[in-house]
């Protein structure tokens, strides 16, 4: 059987042009929740800052965040080629971005960040690995710094698991796709997905040195939050 980022790597990699549009389809909220995220950062506006995108897909954070932020410095992480080459077209050669090919778990987080930010990325993560993973990007963190995320979640109770997947399945029916395709997509992601408890996710950047959490906005089982270390 393949490795499961394999098999999660030639999804993105196949999905890379189509993305945005099915995207938008799948993810509830996800326009207003990648607002505000942006507005959650206490920076001023013309500050140089230090910004690492976790997974940035076709760099549709970056683009919200370079808007806001002209002057930062963004670096952007994917294990798919393809994306990458459609956040490089979207973002159109802006010299203050640069991009990284590989998997999140791999890069070299010694560098300092003002802020670390993830769109629906974190949960392909093991949760025994979250942990070491979460200490990299505390102490990735300057002074001031902070990190926030978008992610995908288990709820603690069996009955709004299923009432969150349900309610899941129904935003994506409604938003055009046919219901052949919603079941590959709550397929795939019991296949692929590592959601943990949400709970228990922000129990463990505790442990890692975070403080200060942030539950910004939750909608079912997406929820946007952060921290500070």
């Amino acid at each position: 059987m393949k490795n499961r980022f394999k098999v999660i790597k030639e999804h993105f990699e196949k999905e890379a042009v189509v993305f945005d549009k099915l995207f938008l389809k799948v993810a509830p909220h996800y326009e207003e929740m990648l607002q505000a995220l942006v507005d959650a950062l206490p920076f001023h506006k013309k500050n140089r800052l230090e910004i690492l995108d976790l997974g940035c897909g076709t760099g549709n954070l970056t683009q919200k965040v370079i808007s806001v932020y002209p002057n930062a410095h963004i670096t952007c992480l994917d294990m798919a080629e393809n994306m990458l080459k459609m956040a490089k077209a979207k973002l159109k050669g802006n010299p203050n971005i640069d991009f990284w090919l590989g998997d999140i778990r791999d890069f070299d987080y010694g560098k300092k960040y003002d802020a670390i930010l993830g769109s629906l990325v974190l949960h392909h993560v093991e949760e025994k690995e979250k942990p070491l993973f979460y200490r990299k990007l505390s102490k990735a963190l300057s002074k001031g710094g902070i990190f926030l995320n978008i992610d995908i979640f288990h709820s603690s109770s069996n009955y709004l698991q299923k009432r969150y997947i349900d309610q899941w399945k129904m935003f994506m029916k409604t938003n055009g796709l046919p219901m052949k395709k919603v079941n590959e997509m709550i397929a795939r992601h019991h296949k692929e997905d590592r959601p943990v408890v949400f709970e228990d996710e922000l129990s463990i950047m505790r442990k890692a040195g975070f403080k200060h959490i942030e539950v910004i906005l939750k909608y079912c089982n997406f929820a946007l939050y952060g921290g500070r270390p």
